[in-house]
């Protein structure tokens, strides 16, 4: 897991560092140079969807996304175990369909071309599905470690 969570960590830092070079790069071109590097908002843009996507598995790894605990707090015993066995569950069937459907909008995608980098679209819709793999594999981990508490 901890090469897992490595890679994961390099490539939002990469994925950063390259928004942040190309946005200060096409600013420079406009106001110094007087013209726009024309792929760079574009570039920008396909960067910002990889970077929603690989940090929500970050918040996933992290525990940090948005959740509804008034039952967690107010339950109890078996009860409080259910709920939170439900609600991991429950997650891990929405990321697995996530997955499954953002890899067919992703494949079909594909023959679409970005107009300034010529490339193919799937580069962009492609976050989605790398983004739900990494959060399933938190999820399934996460379902273990609580499953593995039961038996202490």
């Amino acid at each position: 897991m901890k090469i897992i969570d490595k890679t994961l960590d390099l490539l939002l830092f990469l994925i950063l560092a390259a928004m942040a070079l190309t946005m200060a790069a096409n600013v420079f071109c406009r106001s110094v140079l007087k013209f726009s590097l024309y792929w760079g908002d574009e570039l920008t843009q396909v960067l910002m969807v990889w970077l929603t996507f690989l940090g929500a598995a970050v918040a996933m790894r992290e525990h940090a996304h948005y959740r509804f605990d008034y039952f967690s707090r107010v339950l109890h015993g078996r009860a409080k175990r259910l709920y939170l066995l439900t609600t991991k569950i429950i997650v891990l069937v929405a990321i697995v369909l996530l997955l499954y459907w953002s890899t067919l909008v992703t494949v079909r995608i594909r023959g679409w071309i970005m107009p300034a980098m010529e490339y193919s679209r799937a580069w962009v819709y492609g976050a989605c599905p790398v983004g739900s793999a990494f959060m399933l594999i938190y999820g399934v981990r996460d379902l273990v470690l609580f499953l593995g508490k039961a038996e202490e």
